[in-house]
């Protein structure tokens, strides 16, 4: 479960916080799309070699390089304890005071937010928690202090959270990775495509361990509007291309590539076993193509990722180019053009 112990209701240094290594039937169904592996006869979509293509050059024409999303525009993951107090999380949202949502309202009632918490920086502002002694899960976009005081559980008075969009899921267990549209038509969830935050997150405890044993999220500057794929249940994609890549659309590695053949970064080599195994999917559009990282919220000697001894394996100890998680260092080698779209496996 959490690679570092229970959390305190006191405030927790960032090298300290609680991360996860996701597993099957606790983190998501065993059979959803998180954590079913890719079988080598899957078949691939007919619009493979156009989307494949067509990556590959948003790569080229957004920076050059494709890069991984962690101090900012990816969720800080919070794992908290089962006695931490809850409360109330506002559904609204800045500059519309007026605008409420009561069936949103209701998920957000009792929101074990742990002393200490901020959503990442950036404008998303995006926050996942998740208690696992209860299988609760909330994500939060658009969230911020309103500048109120509110009283939580045990009575003390705290800064008082809003947030814009997202959801709970209540059984985390027997969640097929993504917010199903209501019978009522209400789409939660913080992405564009409703694929809950975590399902296709890198965390800290995964990198650190050296392997990702599910499904990763990917972003990209374009893709189809008013058409998904499945796992999405929505698109905020506007391009109006018909063949354009759909969010949604899984791509893999094929099975039969030997990678330990390539010439790659250790890093790009932990991420292409793990597309190759699993896909990595369309989760939303943005101003390049990203993978998603666990935000550490952390600075100095004790960022997991580029502090002394971190994860990137910065040889100074601090955040420099030779480090950075793109397609120039860390993610050097990733044989993108090697890429293959599977066809969408049927909606569940």
């Amino acid at each position: 479960m959490a690679d570092s112990g229970r959390t305190s209701r006191q405030s927790i240094d960032a090298k300290d916080r609680p991360s996860l290594i996701m597993a099957p039937d606790r983190e998501f169904s065993a059979a959803s799309y998180v954590h079913t592996k890719l079988p080598p006869d899957t078949p691939r979509d007919p619009h493979s070699e156009k989307w494949v293509a067509a990556l590959q050059n948003q790569i080229r024409t957004h920076y050059g390089i494709a890069s991984v999303n962690i101090d900012q525009y990816s969720p800080p993951l919070y794992v908290v304890s089962d006695d931490q107090p809850t409360v109330r999380v506002r559904a609204e949202r800045t500059g519309n005071a007026n605008w409420r949502f009561e069936p949103l309202q209701q998920q957000w009632e009792r929101v074990p937010l742990p002393d200490g918490f901020q959503p990442s920086s950036g404008s998303d502002k995006e926050a996942i928690v998740y208690q696992p002694s209860t299988a609760h899960y909330w994500e939060f976009w658009g969230m911020e202090k309103s500048g109120r005081k509110t009283v939580n559980s045990v009575g003390q008075t705290v800064d008082e959270w809003r947030a814009s969009w997202g959801g709970k899921i209540d059984k985390l267990a027997t969640s097929p990775g993504y917010f199903p549209t209501t019978d009522e038509g209400y789409k939660f969830g913080a992405t564009a495509t409703g694929l809950a935050l975590l399902a296709g997150l890198i965390t800290i405890a995964e990198q650190r361990h050296g392997e990702i044993d599910h499904a990763v999220h990917i972003a990209l500057p374009q893709a189809q509007r008013s058409r998904w794929a499945y796992p999405a249940q929505r698109t905020d994609g506007e391009d109006d291309d018909p063949e354009a890549i759909p969010e949604g659309a899984t791509f893999r590695i094929p099975s039969n590539v030997n990678l330990d053949g390539i010439d790659m970064d250790p890093y790009a080599a932990m991420l292409a076993h793990a597309v190759q195994r699993y896909g990595m999917i369309v989760r939303d559009t943005a101003g390049a193509v990203v993978f998603y990282a666990e935000n550490p919220l952390s600075k100095g000697a004790s960022h997991p990722y580029f502090g002394p001894g971190g994860i990137l394996r910065c040889p100074k100890g601090y955040a420099e180019a030779a480090c950075y998680p793109d397609g120039n260092n860390r993610l050097r080698g990733f044989p993108w053009h090697l890429l293959e779209a599977v066809q969408s496996r049927p909606q569940q």
